[in-house]
């Protein structure tokens, strides 16, 4: 595996500050250098109540901080819940048969997405959540995700409110 340029200081600054933003904004900026990102999320899992909660968002308006969303049972839920595999699409029409939220997804000019599981412990803890126009992620390498792993996994377990 290749070794990728990880700016460790600004996140290792973030997470001994405490300051959640400044992490997941950190992460952001982390990612915006290997992928295009026109929104971002990171949302934590909670399976007992299928809800999935938000922990960040790049646009609070449109999806707020706290805000939860159902985990319905679908072809999403089975890639990256159950077989804990990144669920890629490259256009909204294929987005659309997995997201209910699909119209506000296409109203802000998105239709490609890459859902990142982070899994602990054999269990998906959260997902990172990358959404672009058609077609951004089609020739993406998903390696800095894999890279970035122990750094997300902070992420999730630093912020988590769901319970077990």
């Amino acid at each position: 595996m290749m070794n990728l340029a990880i700016n460790e200081a600004a996140l290792a600054t973030a997470l001994k500050q405490g300051n959640t933003k400044a992490y997941f904004i950190a992460l952001q900026e982390e990612l915006s250098r290997h992928f295009t990102i026109k929104l971002l999320t990171f949302s934590e899992v909670d399976m007992t109540a299928l809800k999935a909660k938000r922990l960040y968002s790049s646009n609070e308006g449109s999806y707020s901080i706290g805000g939860l969303k159902p985990i319905e049972q679908n072809a999403w839920t089975a890639r990256v819940i159950e077989q804990q595999q990144v669920f890629v699409a490259h256009q909204h029409s294929e987005l659309a048969k997995v997201f209910f939220d699909h119209a506000l997804i296409a109203e802000l000019g998105l239709g490609s997405v890459i859902n990142w599981p982070v899994v602990m412990h054999s269990k998906v803890i959260g997902t990172v959540n990358m959404l672009a126009e058609d077609g951004a992620y089609l020739h993406s390498d998903l390696q800095p995700l894999e890279q970035l792993l122990p750094w997300l996994a902070i992420a999730f377990l630093s912020n988590s409110t769901c319970k077990e």
